[in-house]
């Protein structure tokens, strides 16, 4: 039987999703362009996969943590009801977490168009070595860029992306051989010392470290493993000996830990953190089954500020744990570890059938939660954004993968 043509509008949303996304991708983790430039990409993508997302609705079916994610936004979408602010205005602050309903869109327009989701791929880890390349030329004075000093991006941000970078490599050195393998592992080796000593950042260390030991523990066997991570602690304790930004960096935390502890003096990022968690779990206890609603955060915190309970006037807790405990009580702080947790039980399910992505998923749960622990992953522009597209490439993997068995069942 002779192959239906595909509609002429259909070809045209193709390409142009195609085009968008990918160029998405390599604006977000290069960090080369301004936040508008790439919200043009980001928007437009969505946009034009909208129809492609509807052509195969209810053909296609959805992984548990996008489904997860999706009934976290729904929840905040209700909480609209008992916010004091107006519903444009609650909307507005909803808006934030748009990730949760468009990655699903993504995925199932990438599932539909598997070289967009290749390309897509190859364009995010290439923004994310020329972010890798212009920190180092920040870093060790090769060149200037005005309002920048270690990295085009903030530190948080950075660290993101280089641990997404590190995921990313770790995974080719073990799937590759040759010239690959050895390029990988040099990238690899300029990601850590990147993190540990130019563009400098206290998550990024832990997200550096969270990942060296979840690649180790998911690529060798026990007793390879154990000698490995012990390897990993050793290596890092040579970093803190010779290293002197990255030592310098761990001892002013520590420091700071002891002046709270001592004096409980604040007056660091680190106490200012720990005040606004404070409050966090103070808002939690008055308002456990709904917190005050996605559109009064600001207002709520604004309260605190001006009483002050909290030191500086800020937007949220810096925390997105604490951020949805606020917004949403504690449905919202389950669903938003659940999201997270599903994230790596599909990895651990899919490993099986597919090792690299099961394990990139594992890895990135675990980049998530050590990110959302300290900062407001969901809600700070870059994290939002480039977790769009890793798990949005992500999912679309797995739809394919569970066509590919489901398949293979049938055939």
């Amino acid at each position: 039987m002779a192959e239906v043509a595909k509609p002429w509008w259909l070809s045209f949303f193709e390409r142009a999703f195609s085009f968008n996304f990918i160029a998405f991708s390599f604006v977000m983790f290069s960090c080369w362009f301004p936040t508008g430039f790439s919200a043009t990409f980001s928007t437009l993508a969505f946009i034009f996969s909208l129809p492609l997302f509807l052509c195969s609705f209810g053909q296609v079916k959805i992984s548990l943590f996008e489904k997860a994610g999706l009934v976290l936004f729904g929840w905040l979408l209700v909480s609209i009801f008992w916010s004091q602010a107006g519903v444009w205005d609650s909307l507005g602050y909803l808006f934030e977490h748009r990730i949760y309903f468009m990655v699903p869109v993504f995925a199932t327009a990438l599932y539909c168009l598997p070289n967009s989701q290749k390309w897509g791929l190859y364009a995010a880890v290439l923004g994310a070595v020329v972010a890798l390349i212009t920190s180092y030329g920040l870093g060790l004075e090769w060149w200037k860029v005005e309002g920048a000093r270690f990295s085009l991006a903030n530190r948080i941000y950075h660290g993101f992306i280089m641990s997404a970078l590190l995921l990313v490599v770790l995974l080719i050195a073990r799937h590759t051989r040759g010239m690959i393998r050895i390029s990988a592992i040099v990238i690899a080796g300029l990601t850590v010392y990147n993190v540990l000593n130019i563009e400098t950042g206290r998550t990024g260390y832990l997200q550096v470290v969270a990942v060296s030991l979840l690649f180790v523990v998911l690529t060798f066997n026990r007793l390879q493993a154990a000698i490995l991570c012990f390897g990993v602690a050793v290596a890092f304790s040579v970093a803190y000996l010779s290293l002197d930004r990255f030592s310098s960096n761990v001892d002013q935390t520590l420091a700071n830990v002891e002046r709270m502890v001592v004096n409980g003096d604040y007056q660091s990022s680190a106490g200012y953190r720990l005040e606004f968690y404070r409050v966090a779990i103070q808002i939690g206890a008055d308002n456990p089954l709904g917190g005050v609603g996605v559109g009064d955060v600001v207002a709520e915190l604004k309260k605190y500020a001006e009483s002050g309970q909290i030191p500086i006037l800020t937007d949220n807790v810096h925390s997105e744990f604490m951020n949805m405990l606020v917004s949403g009580g504690a449905p919202a702080l389950l669903l938003f570890l659940a999201f997270a947790l599903l994230i790596g039980r599909e990895g651990l399910e899919y490993r099986k059938t597919d090792r690299a992505c099961g394990d990139a998923l594992i890895g990135v749960a675990a980049i998530i939660f050590v990110s959302a622990l300290f900062n407001s992953t969901m809600k700070d522009y870059g994290e939002k954004h480039a977790l769009l597209i890793i798990l949005s490439l992500l999912a679309a993997t797995l739809l394919a993968n569970k066509a590919k068995s489901m398949n293979s069942t049938s055939s």
